[in-house]
């Protein structure tokens, strides 16, 4: 639901640490690095601590800068969505179901807050919320969809589950759910009205 745009992150970083930070490209202990934080194996103060290490520019980047450059991704909210997801709870029971860190979160409860005055988001659109680095697992790995399926006693044949990344599409399949991979240049909104039709 969030406007996200990842290259604005690998961009930044790179300029940052005077290196090519696109996640595919990084070695194995930095892959393990994001994995870790994204599963909340590893508190902010290490992540930040660890991308400083990369760094290969004359100067070390300041905390600040990083979580800046982190969170670049991070573009904001069309409102429309907001009025869309209550009239979709009216008629189903919605999850969120997220690959996020505690950087990334905060940054969106703020958001949510201070330019949409929101405070109450995880409840007042959805019945329950599952962040990856809260529940210590993450997109697309089946035992997450397994988890979430369990603890929410989602009936697979009935569960329509929605991803603009086709691996967590492909995850949502190996559990037995329904799923759509979405295309985030197009309105979801227009999607889920008119060729998915949920109202």
């Amino acid at each position: 639901m969030l406007d996200i745009d990842y290259q604005r992150t690998y961009d930044s970083l790179s300029r940052l640490l005077n290196v090519t930070f696109e996640p595919d490209l990084l070695p194995d202990d930095a892959k393990k690095v994001l994995f870790d934080y994204e599963t909340g194996h590893i508190h902010t103060e290490s992540f930040i601590w660890n991308i400083q290490r990369w760094n290969k520019s004359n100067t070390t980047p300041m905390p600040d800068e990083i979580i800046s450059g982190w969170n670049a991704m991070l573009i904001g909210w069309n409102p429309d969505k907001f009025a869309f997801l209550e009239e979709l709870k009216e008629k189903y029971t919605l999850y969120l179901l997220s690959n996020t860190n505690e950087l990334h979160l905060n940054w969106v409860y703020n958001d949510l807050r201070y330019n949409h005055n929101i405070i109450d988001f995880d409840h007042r659109f959805f019945t329950k919320t599952y962040y990856s680095h809260l529940i210590g697992m993450r997109k697309p790995n089946k035992d997450i969809f397994n988890f979430v399926g369990q603890d929410a006693r989602l009936h697979p044949s009935e569960t329509l589950f929605i991803d603009d990344i086709k691996a967590n599409v492909e995850g949502g399949n190996s559990a037995g759910w329904h799923t759509y991979h979405h295309d985030p240049t197009e309105d979801l909104i227009n999607i889920c009205r008119n060729k998915l039709k949920l109202l």
